[in-house]
């Protein structure tokens, strides 16, 4: 498995700043976001993130967009920029989002709608070579391991994967790694990190713990020991403590120790 890591983690840093921390933290690659590096049908940006990249010696690993086939309201979201923006960085795998409501009330003709989307999504992107991954995350239809497993079933289309991470709102690591060992054959990448979270006491960002990954080593050596889909995987770090570049030196070597 190949290390990276996620350009959100350093929305601050100019495409080559970045680059330059990640090839000096000895990891492999980049995940662009699509938020602030590389926005969708931004050309502009995405040869800049990309020379960047080629420049440090790394490889772009996926686009991290924020893309999905509905929003939250169920209108639809328009796709071919954001293809047209992974195949200018040069990347075959493009992270996308399970719709922008909750599974447990997302209802029947939500799914249907956003399945129906994303059908028409992955046939376009597979005729452009390019593979796509739905995050699994809060408030999605990729919510928990049950919900996640469900849709991909209910898709069942050759072109769709999942990333993983650890669900930080559910406490349980035992849960957390049956849902990877579940989904573990269609995984493409790894979001890692190691966050304690606090709900319901503020903001995301307020609830939020993140400590060194370091202290998440025990977990983390049994995620990383589950096997996934044949070919090419990446771990990403994903958002560091305090966002500072010092504890991202850290934590990538401490992914890197994990890995070897």
């Amino acid at each position: 498995m190949k290390t990276g890591i996620c350009s959100i983690t350093f929305r601050d840093l100019a495409a080559p700043e970045l680059a330059g921390l990640v090839a000096k933290g000895g990891l492999d690659a980049i995940e662009w976001g699509g938020d602030v590096h590389v926005p969708p049908g931004d050309a502009a940006a995405a040869q800049l993130a990309r020379k960047a990249t080629a420049d440090a010696g790394l490889e772009t690993s996926s686009y991290g967009s924020y893309y999905s086939p509905l929003d939250a309201e169920g209108k639809t979201g328009d796709f071919t920029p954001v293809l047209e923006t992974a195949l200018e960085l040069g990347t075959d795998t493009l992270r996308i989002w399970a719709g922008a409501r909750a599974s447990e009330v997302a209802g029947d003709p939500y799914r249907k709608h956003l399945a129906e989307r994303l059908r028409a999504d992955l046939d376009q992107a597979a005729a452009q070579g390019v593979r796509l991954a739905l995050e699994f995350h809060a408030n999605t239809l990729t919510d928990s391991n049950a919900a996640a497993l469900a849709l991909l079933g209910e898709i069942n289309h050759p072109n769709l994967f999942a990333y993983w991470q650890p669900i930080y709102w559910v406490a349980d690591s035992e849960y957390r790694l049956d849902g990877l060992r579940q989904l573990g054959d269609r995984v493409l990448n790894l979001h890692v990190f190691h966050w304690m979270f606090h709900p319901y006491s503020g903001t995301w960002a307020e609830n939020t713990d993140r400590r060194p990954l370091g202290e998440g080593l025990s977990d983390w050596r049994r995620y990383l020991s589950v096997p996934l889909s044949e070919g090419e995987h990446f771990a990403l770090l994903e958002f560091v403590r305090d966002d500072s570049p010092e504890q991202f030196l850290a934590d990538a070597a401490v992914l890197k120790t994990m890995l070897e």
